[in-house]
């Protein structure tokens, strides 16, 4: 039975923080999942802006007791105002956000991570979020991101109706169309599969010693070999598959299919549990819509 038992959420109060945190309240409402809220305070020249203007003037720093109720303090006001029905927990910790969130999902065993890709505060010379590049780089739990994370219209019992999920046809394709057909099957959504096949443009050799008909041999094969996959899971979904790289088939099929959520591959084979896939920046960048990398 496919359960989100526990969120994580990181927050440094800005708006795409809120916006995230609102996505996974909504998940929660689904779900009846608890909800960890965490604050990273950073050492040194700290730079989440609750206390510039008095360190500008003069005045003396506050201590880390006082610098911790006062986020507190914030943090449960953001709880309340985001996620009003879900049982929440609140957390404030010293040191790098990245390392905190992987210490506190490591502990906490979560089910999910949901955070933007990037924001303000302490995250805003993060463009494209190295707190979040990190995050995706050193958890083995699912990470909920994106350009995209909004909210989810209050109220609404289907979080997600439509989902996608790209494939490579590795050996952890097994665990990312798992996870997608889990999730397409708890909230009721459709499910799309989408495992492209190598670009012909891309394939070495000289042209005019390929075999005729190639880019249709490629997409037949791949049809195939996510079928098969599909069978041994007992997934139903449409395929969409075609000769070209995954980033520029997944973006395309998400826009067509007008997918509320996509989910990637992220973890590599063998001892690699957490690291990139060579496509995963740039479909987290690209989609029109959130991403849940596994």
């Amino acid at each position: 039975m496919f359960e989100i038992k526990k969120l994580l959420v990181p927050v440094d109060f800005s708006p795409r923080s809120e916006a995230a945190a609102k996505h996974a309240a909504a998940i929660a409402d689904r779900f009846g999942s608890e909800i960890l809220f965490i604050y990273a305070v950073p050492h040194g020249p700290y730079e989440h802006g609750l206390f510039d203007a008095a360190y500008n003037a003069g005045a003396v720093w506050p201590t880390p007791e006082e610098i911790e109720i006062k986020i507190g303090e914030q943090l449960t006001e953001f709880m309340e105002r985001t996620a009003p029905r879900a049982k929440t927990f609140a957390e404030v910790g010293y040191g790098g956000a990245a390392e905190k969130i992987k210490e506190a999902a490591e502990r906490e065993q979560v089910d999910l991570i949901v955070m933007p890709t990037h924001g303000y505060g302490p995250f805003r010379r993060f463009i494209l979020g190295s707190v979040t590049a990190k995050t995706l780089h050193d958890v083995s739990f699912p990470v909920l991101t994106g350009t995209h994370v909004e909210t989810i219209p209050e109220g609404e019992v289907r979080p997600y109706k439509v989902i996608a999920c790209a494939v490579d046809l590795s050996p952890h394709s097994e665990v990312v169309l798992g996870w997608a057909k889990g999730l397409a099957s708890a909230v009721e959504a459709e499910l799309h599969v989408m495992p492209a096949a190598p670009s012909v443009e891309g394939l070495p050799g000289e042209r005019e010693h390929w075999p005729e008909n190639l880019s249709e041999t490629l997409i037949e094969h791949r049809a195939t070999r996510v079928r098969e996959l599909m069978e041994k899971l007992g997934c139903t979904a449409e395929v969409h598959v075609e000769c070209a790289e995954i980033p520029r088939l997944a973006t395309s099929v998400v826009e067509q299919i007008d997918a509320d959520l996509l989910v990637i591959g992220r973890s590599a084979d063998g001892n690699e549990t957490g690291r990139l896939r060579s496509h995963s920046m740039s479909l987290i960048r690209e989609s029109p819509c959130p991403v849940v990398s596994v």
